[in-house]
This record gives structure tokens, C-alpha cells and sequence, in this order.
């Protein structure tokens, strides 16, 4: 934990020997603005940039408020004292709610294709971009390694997180929800061929590579055609990017784990510590 934080956090909790504050001068007679020019020097905010506290209100910690402090478009949390003597910069978490709980609950999970098992105590929901080169070897690492050692003990799915700069992970991802309208099967048959051959597909062959790969899968090929010609998954491919960035992926691939963030191509050794503490979590309960 950082060091001013952990003062902070003593000091609303009343421990002695926290760091103190000394007020302004110009300041002494209000406490919010002590907060707004401690910042501006913590921070070296230029004099010309406006510094204020907005939204105050009461703390869930006994004798504290939260607010923001925004300072050139820039919003952080704080919470402080109500005489402005102690802060901290950053969100207060309650640990007597679950937050992992509540990031599953922005995830749907409804009606997605899913490998191991429905019933599963540990899911994964992968985010990722299937031209990404980091994004292969997580696909490698939860293939090769992380599936096949906890089978039904999981349920993975997949979501899609395609980058600006990947001209052709856009349009696979379209393509893949176009086969799920009408076969799951061949969903997980594209994730599979976009990740083993991806430094041979290129934005203008992405389409004929699709459709030979979904010969003798069951898709009807003008059906498919049209939906992929027209975007018309698009909206489920970007309604995914935001649900994503709604549980804190900022880049690819990233992994939420029961509700826990893995970010990056991490070894299998990363996954497997989350998720026999998780698997182990279940089994206490």
C-alpha cells in the first residue's frame, strides 16, 4: 500500500502517530480548501489550473466525507477528515461487501457459449482481440494448460476486446458472432483457426479464410454472408468492449477471474494461483 495512504487511512481510523498535515495559512479557516492546496503542491498543479472539491458528502468512515477533486478536467477521489487534517486520495473499499461479486454482475454470461462446465465454481471471461500477439499466447497458455488441468472445475468464456490498430480483429469478431446465431460449434471452430493462423490472415483474405473454415459446420453461407457483409454483430462485439472496460480491462488479453482481474499474457502459474484459491474459497462455503 502506498505510504500516504496507509497514513491517511491511520489517521481516520484514529491510530496514533499518523503524519500530520499543517494547513495554509490563507487556508486555516477551511478545511476543504486546506485539501484543495495540499493537492495542488502534491500534484504540482500550475497556478493557472483551477482546483476544486466537488460532490462532498459523508463517509462511510465514522468523522470523515468523500468528494472528488478535479483539476483540468482530471477527477480523483478523496477522503478526509471533517477538519481537513488528514486524506486520502484514492477510493474507500468496504470489505464487508464482495466487490468480486459485483464485477460478475456486470458480465453476461446468459446464452454465451461456454467451455467446461455450466455449473462450475470458477468462471473466466476472456477478453481479447484475436490479432493481438499477446492475445495468442494467453489463447496458448488457457488452451494448452489452464483447460486442460481444471476441465469441468471451470467455465470459460470468451468476449471480444478488438483494438484499434488490428484492421482484421474487428471483422473476425463479427464473424464469430455470425456463426453463433446459428451454430455454437462453429463459434469455438473460428476463435480456434483466428489465434493458430493468425500471422497468415490479412483484412483483405479474412472473409474467404472464414467461410472455407465453416464448410461442413452447418452454416448456411448466404446467411452468414449477410450478416458479415452488413455488421450486423457489431453491436454485441462493442456492447462486450464496454462491459469489459466496465470491469477494469484496459488492454488485451484480460482475464476476470470469479470477479478478479488477471491482466496480460500471464504464465500458467498466474492463473493457477487465482483459481485453486478461488476453487478452495468455494469449497469453505
Amino acid at each position: 500500500m502506498n505510504r500516504h495512504v496507509f497514513l491517511g487511512l491511520a489517521a481516520l481510523a484514529g491510530v496514533a502517530g499518523a503524519a500530520t498535515y499543517v494547513p495554509v495559512a490563507n487556508a486555516a479557516d477551511d478545511p476543504n480548501a486546506q485539501v484543495v492546496e495540499y493537492y495542488r503542491r502534491k500534484a504540482n498543479i500550475p497556478p493557472n489550473v483551477q482546483v476544486q472539491i466537488t460532490d462532498v458528502k459523508a463517509s462511510p468512515i465514522k468523522g470523515a466525507k468523500t468528494g472528488q477533486i478535479t483539476a483540468g478536467g482530471r477527477k480523483v477521489p478523496v477522503t478526509m477528515s471533517d477538519d481537513g487534517r488528514y486524506v486520502v486520495f484514492g477510493e474507500v473499499e468496504d470489505i464487508s461487501v464482495d466487490p468480486f461479486k459485483a464485477v460478475m454482475e456486470k458480465i453476461v454470461i446468459k446464452d454465451r457459449p461456454i467451455k467446461g462446465s455450466k455449473d462450475a465454481k470458477v468462471t473466466i471471461v476472456e477478453y481479447s482481440d484475436f490479432q493481438c500477439p499477446f492475445c495468442t499466447r494467453g489463447y496458448t497458455t488457457m488452451e494448452q494448460q489452464v483447460l486442460k488441468e481444471y476441465g469441468d472445475k471451470v467455465k470459460f468464456l470468451y468476449k471480444h476486446y478488438p483494438l484499434p490498430m488490428h484492421p482484421w480483429a474487428q471483422p473476425a469478431s463479427v464473424a464469430t458472432e455470425c456463426a453463433l446465431q446459428q451454430k455454437p460449434a462453429a463459434y469455438w471452430k473460428l476463435y480456434d483457426f483466428y489465434f493458430q493462423n493468425q500471422k497468415e490472415i490479412t483484412p483483405q483474405n479474412i472473409k474467404e479464410k472464414t467461410l472455407e473454415q465453416l464448410k461442413g459446420t452447418g452454416v448456411d453461407e448466404a446467411k452468414f454472408t449477410e450478416c458479415y457483409d452488413n455488421n450486423k454483430t457489431l453491436d454485441v462485439v462493442k456492447a462486450q468492449m464496454s462491459e469489459g472496460q466496465s470491469v477494469g480491462v484496459t488492454g488485451t488479453p484480460g482475464f476476470i477471474i470469479n470477479g478478479r482481474l488477471v491482466s496480460g499474457a500471464q504464465p500458467f502459474e498466474s492463473f493457477k494461483a487465482v483459481i485453486d484459491d478461488e476453487l478452495a474459497r468455494a469449497d469453505k462455503k
